[in-house]
């Protein structure tokens, strides 16, 4: 399962994709300001950023801003204070009632666990706590302790009162890291802002998990020239582009954060049946997909298939796509945009 912890530095954050933008040089319908409103902020342990291209809408900034600080303090299991955090200390006690959208996000995360026959696990908070990937603490856990914890790790230990809107976690010790979803789903709340505001060219980059409201301010018609990061190139470098409009595109990657013990370097990205990272020969992955909230879900699964598994997974869903940049410099693409996928780095090639 890949997890996203919450700490991330904005000098050390490198995503698979960065946006290509160009200035809109002639008058455009929508409406668009000369300079878009631009606002950055370190939340949901990341860097946040909203641009927001329509004249006279600072405000609809401030708004998204407001939302997404909001659902940070419910979901964040590193927060005492959430929701999920009150979960986590109930386990094994008693149910916990919850806010409509953190059991919203609960329900679509045991959906994806079902999917994904367990390979996108909710309950994987134990493992990622004892890791600490990206926390000052971070460390090689202790095999027997890793061993341990690996007995609540299990999504079907999970229930959920619909009626009631509560949450237990059946075992004592039950840990759950929502980070793989949330904070799509939060990504998705803030572009939801923004469009309820009268906005209707903007980028919502929630550290990695993106949402594009409309075209791009080259013409009310243009896509958003998307950039492919090159994994290992300097951040800004890029390998190509996929045009993208009104889509939201979830990324990561296995150079994202690690730790090192000796010669062995550890990624953030766990397999919920040993507690250690995915050990796969995938470098980068990105999901384009409707909303944020499934996109993440899919990168997780998508990313623990492996190349193959996960281009015939996805290519048998409607309305998503798949980007895998390999360790060998390879970029395999699912079959809806695979054509529109040019790559532009001769390092690189586009094998399917």
């Amino acid at each position: 399962m890949l997890t996203r912890n919450n700490k991330v530095l904005l000098t050390l954050f490198v995503p698979l994709f960065s946006m290509g933008l160009l200035a809109c040089e002639e008058e455009d319908p929508r409406g668009l300001a000369e300079e878009p409103y631009d606002r950055t902020e370190f939340l949901l342990g990341t860097v946040a950023n909203i641009r927001v291209y329509n004249e006279g809408k600072e405000e609809a900034l401030d708004k998204a801003f407001d939302r997404v600080q909001e659902l940070d303090e419910w979901f964040a299991m590193q927060n005492p204070e959430s929701e999920i955090s009150e979960v986590n200390r109930q386990a094994g006690i008693e149910p916990v009632a919850v806010s409509e959208e953190v059991f919203h996000v609960m329900e679509r995360a045991l959906y994806y666990a079902e999917e994904s026959d367990g390979s996108f696990d909710p309950t994987i908070g134990a493992v990622t706590s004892l890791w600490g990937i990206g926390q000052d603490y971070a460390a090689v856990p202790d095999a027997d302790e890793l061993a341990e914890v690996l007995n609540v790790v299990d999504y079907r230990m999970v229930e959920l009162d619909e009626e009631n809107q509560t949450i237990y976690l059946q075992e004592e010790g039950m840990v759950l890291d929502l980070g793989a979803i949330a904070k799509g789903y939060i990504t998705d709340e803030a572009a939801r802002v923004l469009v309820e505001e009268g906005v209707n060219t903007a980028i919502i980059d929630l550290g990695g998990d993106i949402v594009v409201v409309g075209n791009s301010t080259r013409g009310e018609d243009e896509p958003w020239n998307v950039g492919i990061q090159n994994p290992y190139g300097e951040r800004g470098e890029i390998l190509g582009m996929v045009p993208v409009s009104d889509k939201a595109i979830v990324t990561s990657g296995v150079y994202e954060r690690l730790i090192r013990d000796g010669d062995n370097e550890y990624h953030h990205l766990m397999n919920p049946d040993t507690g250690y990272p995915i050990d796969n020969n995938i470098s980068g992955i990105s999901i384009i997909a409707d909303n944020a909230m499934d996109a993440d879900a899919l990168a997780n699964i998508a990313f623990s298939l492996g190349v193959d598994a996960g281009l015939e997974y996805i290519n048998g869903l409607e309305g998503v796509e798949v980007i895998y940049v390999t360790n060998e410099k390879e970029v395999f693409a699912s079959d809806g945009v695979h054509e529109s996928v040019q790559i532009n780095d001769n390092d690189f090639e586009k094998i399917n």
